[in-house]
């Protein structure tokens, strides 16, 4: 607290990278967010690495530090060490290095691999530069090099209370004296019992604690003389299943507050956590988040209490307005089968005859279909792949020889991408979760979006310009559904390609109606479009289809204006208005429709219309309509309860927010409207009035034009 801004104990929680929100944060001891900075010493960089000095010739203007490596510029192949000066107000860059990245690829190079560690002590930076396998040294007040030392294999360091470098080396912690720029003295303080160490930390005591990963991930305790005293944290590796709060998944780095309690970050996402425990290994809290770019999440379909997001479960207390981290039925490290390009982890539930089944076809691309799907079946708290269909390119293990069978004559899966014309259909036939050959059949044939049904059903969007079902076949012995690609329903023919970054989803109903989120023929390609038993019977239009085009679409101007219509938010919902569904736009916007046609509402506002998401505080009951979740919200969600209530799942911030007077729609009686050619020329006669009303009310002004004597010469010179 005697150095920070404020006078108050602070944590400093760093990420290595932000692309929207706070790469750096700090908290009170409780754990409330206080304030944060996007960007640390440049472009993208958050904080991955912290310190603080506790010498007694630390630099007061410096509250503590942060290193990082990012490149020098984007596409760039050379790496650019940035160490930053934490303040009260503005970051001091304290000193920047430069060197060549492995590849030539700038894909290839792990950026955050260069980099392992950073301690302070009496002015001096050591920063642990892991594949160039040395530690520099910095002078902060100077902000120049003093100096290197050789480490193999380094990974984390610290100073101790004496003003000693203490380094993680393989699996070993050494000691290092450090004088005039130079390191020496190298002594052994760990010889035995870390497998495969992160960061470590020295106590006032001289206690280390160490962050170990291989079979344990603890954080292991030992005495100064090197012998281990005790392990925090229940032992094992990270797996799926129930979720245990007293196990940590990759514990890295470390730090202790002024009550003397270790926090500790862990290095995952399936939960993202940091945890505060006592020195005797008892948890006292543990705070979970944030979510990812774009936010996503779904309220399970037939369990209210339950949310499921990024693989992970959490149970809901819709009293308390709280939720709790149950089970990671799906844990994509433990994953045993390769999902398609850019699949995520389910979040969809689906029931189907009292079993429950998960898919992530709403949730893999956030800005439109999806071109592979999967389908998952709950098994001991685990979500195990059961079936997967989609564009066969976009699925790896099929380019593997033991596959090349399947393939159909004259496609190349490892050959130009734009002539592996061809579709796969996946059927987990023996249970083991796995794809043999005899299990996939791969059909040449253009596909477009995926998408589930609640009935098992998996939908393309696109398959040679049909919109396709394709329902289970049968049930093996084993329960698991099975599907054949020559055994499919066509839901509509004319299907028009995408003409930018979204749409291409389609939604089928057991009424007869489907939802295509595309042109249908004969129908504008700009538009979304519905059919009913094969017919396609209306089309809405959408000027500005995805991402790329809602950049320069027109500010709405009247309600039911789609701009930037993207992807889904799941399936239909139910009402007196029959079923409804929702797509999401790029601008902030969700839109609500009937399946036959008719615009409902438009939830929340066009980011240039409306107020941000953005409060001194979130208050439960609060109204929101007025509030914009901001653009590029790719990822929220629309569900409903068994009472019929209906939730939005926000995006951004995975917030369940509730829909409020869905019960005042109502179904107008069914009847016959007949226009005759002479009621469109009296309407078109109104329009011409109208505008001219509006013309002559605007009044005449002059229009002044300067014309020059001569014709400009035309040389691109402005």
């Amino acid at each position: 607290a005697n150095r920070s801004p404020d006078n108050k104990d602070r944590v400093y929680l760093g990420s290595y990278v932000s692309e929207g929100t706070h790469g750096l944060a700090w908290v009170d001891l409780e754990g409330k967010k206080i304030g944060g900075e996007k960007w640390v010493g440049g472009v993208w960089t958050g904080a991955p690495y912290l310190a603080r000095d506790d010498g007694k010739k630390a630099a007061k203007e410096h509250l503590a530090y942060a290193a990082s490596v990012w490149t020098t510029a984007k596409g760039t192949t050379e790496a650019e060490l940035r160490l930053t000066g934490l303040t009260g107000k503005d970051d001091i860059a304290v000193y920047k290095e430069t060197w060549p990245l492995p590849s030539k690829n700038p894909k290839d190079n792990q950026l955050a691999a260069e980099i392992s560690g950073l301690a302070v002590n009496n002015g001096v930076a050591a920063v642990a530069l892991k594949r160039l396998q040395k530690v520099v040294l910095i002078d902060v007040r100077t902000q120049k090099r003093i100096g290197e030392h050789p480490l193999s294999d380094p990974r984390g360091i610290a100073f101790d209370g004496a003003g000693k470098l203490l380094a993680l080396s393989g699996q070993s912690l050494l000691r290092f004296s450090i004088k005039d720029g130079a390191l020496s003295g190298e002594a052994i303080v760990i010889k035995t019992g870390l497998e495969d160490p992160q960061h470590v930390l020295a106590g006032d005591d001289g206690t280390f604690y160490v962050s170990d990963w291989g079979s344990s991930h603890q954080v292991k305790v030992f005495s100064k003389t090197g012998k281990q005293l005790q392990a925090i944290g229940k032992p094992g590796t990270p797996k799926g299943g129930l979720y245990d709060r007293l196990h940590m998944n990759h514990p890295a780095g470390l730090t202790l507050d002024s009550r003397n309690r270790l926090w500790i970050t862990e290095q995952d996402e399936q939960p993202k956590r940091v945890s505060v425990w006592t020195l005797d290994g008892a948890l006292v809290h543990a705070f979970y988040g944030p979510a990812a770019y774009g936010g996503g999440g779904f309220l399970d379909s037939g369990d209210p209490g339950i949310f499921h997001y990024q693989g992970m479960m959490f149970s809901l207390d819709w009293k308390a307005g709280r939720s709790d981290l149950i089970a990671v039925p799906y844990r994509t490290d433990d994953a045993k089968l390769e999902l398609g390009f850019r699949n995520a982890p389910p979040e969809v539930a689906l029931y189907h005859e009292g079993q429950r089944y998960f898919t992530n076809c709403y949730n893999n691309n956030p800005t439109g279909g999806s071109s592979t799907a999967f389908l998952f079946i709950e098994r001991d708290h685990l979500a195990v792949p059961v079936a997967g269909m989609g564009r066969a390119r976009d699925w790896n293990i099929l380019k593997a020889d033991e596959f090349r069978s399947r393939w159909p004559q004259g496609i190349d899966p490892n050959g130009n991408p734009d002539k592996v014309i061809a579709v796969f259909s996946w059927s987990d036939l023996n249970g083991d979760g796995l794809a043999q050959p005899d299990e996939v059949q791969i059909k040449a044939a253009q596909g477009g979006g995926v998408t589930v049904m609640p009935d098992l059903a998996f939908v393309f969007s696109r398959l040679d310009g049909n919109a396709v079902r394709l329902e289970p076949t049968r049930f093996n012995e084993r329960g698991l559904p099975v599907y054949d690609l020559d055994h499919s329903e066509v839901i509509a023919r004319e299907v028009q390609n995408p003409k930018s970054s979204g749409g291409d989803q389609v939604l089928v109903h057991p009424d007869g109606w489907s939802v295509i989120t595309l042109g249908v023929g004969p129908y504008s390609p700009y538009s979304l479009c519905g059919v009913f038993k094969g017919e396609a019977r209306w089309s809405y239009p959408s000027p500005w289809p995805g991402l790329h085009a809602s950049h320069e679409a027109a500010v709405p101007d009247r309600p039911g204006e789609v701009i930037g219509s993207t992807r889904l938010l799941g399936g239909f919902i139910r009402s007196n208005a029959g079923p409804l569904w929702c797509v999401n736009g790029n601008m902030g916007p969700m839109y609500l429709f009937t399946a036959d046609g008719l615009f409902v509402q438009t939830l929340f506002k066009d980011i240039r219309q409306g107020r941000p998401w953005s409060m001194p505080r979130a208050e439960r009951g609060m109204l929101l309509n007025e509030q914009s979740p901001h653009d590029e919200n790719f990822f929220p969600s629309i569900g409903q309860t068994k009472d019929d209530h209906v939730f939005l799942q926000d995006g951004a911030r995975s917030s369940l927010i509730r829909v409020d007077g869905m019960e005042s729609l109502q179904r107008l009686p069914e009847q016959k409207i007949t226009i005759t050619e002479t009621d469109i020329r009296k309407a078109q006669d109104w329009t011409l009035q109208r505008e001219a009303t509006r013309q002559k009310s605007l009044g005449r002004e002059t229009l002044v034009v300067a014309l020059r004597n001569d014709s400009p010469k035309v040389d691109g010179n402005l």
